[in-house]
């Protein structure tokens, strides 16, 4: 693999050895399974901020100070312009050149950056997703093995606008010696010109704290129930549906399941489980019982409740939600035959029509982003 860089600068070697950096030194533990626990750490996925900046060696966030020369965790010399660097970084593979460019975002296993490629005469702006550990290695290359299975069980393209589809899967290595790290290019429905176009359902809360209408989350829960509906029909288990992998644009009303890292088939044990929800696994019997259809199912419920302004894990909402409503996701999470996507989209068909008649497009305005996902 071949790996051309623009000419020597602090900054963009700051953004270069974060590109190679391992662990991050974040205090809360990353619940793992078949792999060596000892320096994996998990962080929630939290976006660049324009009043902080996050250190690219060891993802300390600060506020924006011209006082600040180094990094008060790390020390790394020149911390603001190495966080703020937006040089491109070029990865050749093949014939095919991807423009990385500034990171969007840090997950539990992966950092995220913006990225760009061309397809034929069309330049494409996609995401870049690259291990934070190569002892994870094997997550990031399940995410590119269970996408590319979905893609093709679905030729007449009905299901695959509501997944990232992969472009390139790769490892990673910068010639140091050090152990390559897995990475894959994601790639958005075509009409989706810019990652920008979209927000996790963490920030629809946000934007909605005393919750969001129940005719948008109902537009949102019928696609989610599609997606999950189309993976389990072939077998497969999402295993983290959780409000930071669902991404909604509201313009259109698109949205995507992503982070396929966790994805089981046949009822193989999940190989993490995502600290911060660590109380929705307990909840759910997932810490240590194998994934089903059902786990899916009720962490998708449990983000429509926490969406209505209500408390996912005691499954209490807001007296302005409709009681048929409250029904319908308390039975979510009954597990059992209760448990079919499907069905529970059948189901909350016709109790839609019971509540607000004929299907009607809903606009749904929120906070434009600026540059940040």
């Amino acid at each position: 693999m071949q790996i051309v860089c623009a000419p020597y600068s602090p900054s963009l070697r700051a953004k270069y050895t974060c590109l190679r950096v391992g662990p991050a030194i974040i205090p809360r533990p990353f619940h793992t399974r078949g792999i060596e626990e000892k320096s994996l750490y998990l962080v929630d996925i939290h976006y660049m901020s324009s009043a902080t900046f996050t250190c690219p060696r060891c993802f300390h966030t600060g506020p924006l100070s011209r006082a600040a020369k180094f990094c008060p965790r790390c020390g790394l010399s020149e911390v603001q312009e190495a966080a703020a660097d937006t040089s491109p970084l070029d990865i050749t593979i093949g014939s095919n050149t991807y423009h990385v460019l500034d990171r969007i975002a840090v997950g539990s296993i992966c950092l995220i950056y913006r990225c760009r490629f061309t397809d034929g005469p069309r330049q494409v702006e996609g995401l870049l997703k690259i291990t934070r550990d190569p002892r994870t290695n094997s997550l990031v290359a399940n995410e590119a093995d269970i996408l590319r299975q979905l893609y093709a069980l679905d030729p007449a393209g009905r299901y695959t606008p509501f997944l990232p589809a992969i472009e390139a899967s790769f490892g990673f290595s910068d010639g140091s010696g050090a152990p390559a790290r897995q990475a894959n290019v994601l790639r958005m429905h075509e009409k989706i010109q810019s990652p920008d176009e979209f927000y996790t359902l963490l920030e629809v809360k946000n934007a909605f704290p005393g919750g969001l209408d129940s005719r948008h989350v109902a537009w949102i829960w019928r696609r989610v129930l599609n997606i999950i509906g189309f993976a389990h029909s072939n077998n497969i288990v999402h295993g983290a549906v959780l409000p930071m992998h669902i991404l909604i644009e509201p313009k259109t009303h698109k949205l995507l399941l992503v982070d396929w890292c966790c994805a089981t088939r046949g009822g193989s044990p999940l190989p993490i489980i995502a600290g911060g929800y660590l109380a929705w696994y307990k909840r759910d019997r997932a810490a240590t019982n194998p994934p089903t259809p059902a786990l899916d199912v009720m962490f998708a419920a449990r983000c429509m409740i926490d969406l209505l302004g209500g408390d996912p894990l005691q499954v209490e909402f807001p007296s302005t939600v409709d009681p048929a409503l409250q029904r319908h996701f308390q039975r979510c999470l009954g597990g059992g035959v209760n448990a079919d996507a499907w069905k529970l989209l059948a189901d909350f068909d016709q109790l839609m029509q019971a509540l607000w008649g004929p299907r009607k497009f809903q606009v749904l305005a929120l906070p434009p982003k600026g540059a940040r996902l």
